[in-house]
């Protein structure tokens, strides 16, 4: 299923996603209706985030949401693995993520105590990373100042 050595050998990737002006136009204005349908758009075969995640793994659709945590009435997501999903990502379009404090990616192999967490990422960070049939959940903890903004995606 994995194509990409380094995902292979590692749990979580990182790499630079590429945002156009129509992304950052749209998330500046926080129309988020709009900036959905773009994703929507761009995970179907021939879409900018399909094509850049087909050469990493064999899979046959995306789905994404896009999440908004905000302090202070944020709390801790909870841990969660994705089922049967074949790897998850989170596209960072956080625009100020040195001024976030907390909504850090946390990552375990499924019900172990100790975990790894990644702090908020600069915008056009994507983390992609191995979920459900690989033994591992992850949660997001809560941002306790500033905002995080990601495309939460699945791939199946």
């Amino acid at each position: 299923m994995i194509k990409d050595q380094e995902l292979e050998n590692n749990h979580i990737i990182e790499r630079q996603f590429p945002l156009n002006e129509e992304i950052i136009s749209l998330l500046k204005a926080e129309n988020w209706r709009e900036l959905d349908q773009y994703f929507l758009k761009a995970e179907k075969p021939g879409g900018v985030l399909f094509d850049f995640l087909k050469p990493l793994l064999d899979f046959e659709s995306i789905e994404h949401i896009i999440a908004i945590r905000s302090a202070p009435e944020d709390e801790d997501g909870i841990w969660h693995d994705d089922g049967s999903r074949i790897l998850g990502f989170s596209l960072s379009l956080t625009q100020n993520h040195a001024q976030t404090v907390g909504g850090e990616l946390r990552f375990r192999p499924k019900g172990a105590s100790d975990y790894h967490k990644i702090a908020t990422r600069p915008m056009g960070t994507i983390l992609i990373f191995k979920t459900g049939i690989y033994g591992f959940e992850h949660m997001v903890s809560a941002v306790t100042e500033g905002k995080r903004v990601v495309i939460a995606g699945w791939c199946s």
